[in-house]
């Protein structure tokens, strides 16, 4: 029985060791985001809030509305919703437009113009390594500048400032 009690009382003050143990908070470092991060970061928000307006649309060569899409009436479209910002129709023509800019200071909101197949692509840059487009095989997509897209791309052209 005083094995039992005994017992009682070393659990009871085991608890009360726990929750009287002092607290120790570790406040993060807050460093406020650069003027540059900012806006980059607000461009990648406005392209993604395009892509799922943009979602699930078809690819359709010539197509400039939601009914079906090519790659340069997405641009087009994107362009002219977001940014109000009015780029030619054809690909070739976009990729001409604004800025040509490095590839390792391509920032989102950049133009970037592949060759593929032997055909010209548009797309727009929405993070570091990936570009919203209408791929011919999935629609409006997401896809990254990897092994098969980065050999392919060609020119990265700045039209927002």
């Amino acid at each position: 029985m005083t094995r039992d009690y005994s017992f009682l009382v070393f659990v009871c003050l085991l608890f009360l060791g726990v929750g009287c143990a002092p607290k120790t908070v570790i406040q993060p470092v807050v460093v406020p985001p650069s003027p540059h991060t900012v806006r980059d970061a607000s461009v990648s928000e406005i392209l993604l809030s395009q892509f799922e307006a943009w979602k699930g649309v078809r690819h359709r060569i010539g197509g400039t509305d939601r009914q079906g899409v090519d790659c340069s009436g997405l641009v087009q479209a994107i362009f002219r919703e977001a940014f109000q910002v009015t780029l030619p129709r054809t690909s070739r023509d976009q990729s001409r437009m604004g800025q040509r800019v490095e590839v390792k200071e391509m920032r989102p909101g950049d133009l970037v113009y592949f060759l593929d197949k032997g055909g010209d692509h548009i797309g727009v840059l929405v993070a570091q390594r990936t570009f919203l487009h209408a791929s011919a095989s999935r629609g409006v997509t997401l896809s990254t500048l990897d092994a098969y897209w980065w050999p392919r791309l060609k020119r990265v052209q700045r039209v927002l400032s």
